[in-house]
C-alpha cells in the first residue's frame, strides 16, 4: 500500500475526528451528544493505530506529522480534566454550597434557637435588672459596664481605626465560625457552649445599652452586618451538630461511615461561609460605624436579600434539569 492510498482509505475517519476535536474545543466536552463522545474515543483509537502504522511503512511523509498532530489534539480533548480551578469554585458556590445549605437547615434551625433563647432570656434580665450582669457577664463583657453607664457605646471607631477594625472583625468571626463548627468532634458539646456564651453575651449586652438608652443605636449598627454575621455563624454551628449529630445517632450505618459523610456535608457548608465573614467584617468596619439607620437598613436588605436569594435559589435549576427533589 502506498501513503496515498493509506491517506485514501482513511482521509475521511481523520476529519471527522478533526470536526469533533474542534467542537470539543469550542462548546465543551461535557456539552457533546453522547453518540459524539462514543464516535470521539472511537476514532481517536483509530488514529492512534494509524499514526503508529505511518511512522512504520511511511516515514517522511508528510502523513506521519499530520497525524502526530491529529492524535496529539485528540488526545487533549479525550483526556483533559476540569477546564480550571475557577469553574470548580464557581460551580460550587453557585450550586453545591446553596444545595448543602437547604439540606442541613434543621440543624442551622436548631442552631439559632439554641443561641437565640439565652440571648433573649439573659437580655431580659439584664434591661430588667442591670445588677444581675454580675453573673451573667464574662470578664470581657463587664469591662463595657462603666462605658455604657457613661452613656458611650464601645463600637465608636476613628476612620484612621477602621482598616484594622475590619481585619480584628473578620479574624475574630472567623474563629467564632470554626470553633463553633470544629466543636462537632466533642458530639456538638463545645457547639452548644459556644453558641450559648455568644448568645448570653450578645443578648446581655443588647439588654445593657437598652436599659440605659443606648440600645437602638447598637440595633442600628448590628443590623447592617448582623444579617450575614449571625447566618454564617448558625451554618457554622448548624456544621457542627451535624458532626455530632452522625456520633449521637448514626442510624442504620456505622458511627464511622455517618460521621464521615456528615463531615463532608459540614466541612462544605463551614468552608464556603468563610468569605461571607469578610463582606460582614467590610460592612461592620465601613459602614455601621456611620450610625445612620438609612445605610444601616440599606445594607440589612441588600446583604438579606442577595444571601438567602442565592442560599434558597441556587443550584434549583440544575437540580431540575435533570427531574431531581429541589
Amino acid at each position: 500500500m502506498t501513503a496515498e492510498e493509506f491517506i485514501a482509505q482513511n482521509k475521511d475517519h481523520w476529519e471527522r475526528l478533526a470536526q469533533l476535536v474542534d467542537r470539543s474545543a469550542g462548546s465543551g466536552i461535557r456539552r457533546m451528544e453522547p453518540h459524539e463522545l462514543d464516535m470521539l474515543g472511537e476514532l481517536y483509537r483509530t488514529a492512534t493505530s494509524d499514526f503508529a502504522l505511518a511512522q512504520r511503512d511511511f516515514a517522511g511523509q508528510p502523513v506521519v506529522p499530520y497525524l502526530n498532530q491529529l492524535v496529539a489534539r485528540a488526545h487533549a480533548a479525550v483526556y483533559r480534566g476540569r477546564p480550571t480551578q475557577a469553574i470548580n469554585l464557581l460551580e460550587f458556590l453557585s450550586v453545591s454550597f446553596p444545595r448543602t445549605f437547604r439540606k442541613l437547615a434543621p440543624f442551622i434551625a436548631i442552631a439559632f434557637a439554641i443561641m437565640a433563647v439565652p440571648a433573649v432570656a439573659n437580655g431580659v434580665l439584664v434591661y430588667r435588672d442591670p445588677g444581675v450582669t454580675e453573673w451573667t457577664f464574662g470578664e470581657s463583657e463587664k469591662q463595657l459596664i462603666p462605658l455604657v453607664k457613661e452613656g458611650q457605646l464601645w463600637i465608636d471607631l476613628p476612620p484612621e481605626e477602621r482598616p484594622a477594625a475590619s481585619a480584628y472583625i473578620m479574624t475574630n468571626n472567623i474563629q467564632v465560625s470554626l470553633l463553633a463548627f470544629a466543636g462537632g468532634a466533642s458530639a456538638g458539646l463545645v457547639t452548644l457552649y459556644v453558641l450559648v456564651l455568644n448568645g448570653l453575651s450578645f443578648g446581655g449586652l443588647m439588654g445593657l445599652c437598652f436599659h440605659y438608652g443606648l440600645g437602638w443605636r447598637l440595633v442600628n449598627f448590628v443590623i447592617g452586618h448582623g444579617v450575614i454575621e449571625f447566618t454564617v455563624i448558625f451554618m457554622a454551628a448548624g456544621a457542627g451538630l451535624r458532626m455530632g449529630w452522625a456520633i449521637v445517632h448514626p442510624g442504620t450505618q456505622s458511627r464511622r461511615d455517618a460521621l464521615v459523610l456528615a463531615t463532608r456535608e459540614a466541612i462544605a457548608l463551614a468552608g464556603g461561609s468563610i468569605p461571607l465573614l469578610v463582606v460582614a467584617g467590610m460592612i461592620e468596619a465601613f459602614v455601621s460605624p456611620r450610625f445612620n439607620p438609612l445605610y444601616s437598613a440599606i445594607a440589612a436588605l441588600v446583604s438579606g436579600v442577595m444571601t438567602y436569594g442565592w442560599l434558597l435559589l441556587g443550584g434549583r435549576r440544575s437540580l431540575q434539569a435533570h427531574g431531581e427533589r429541589v
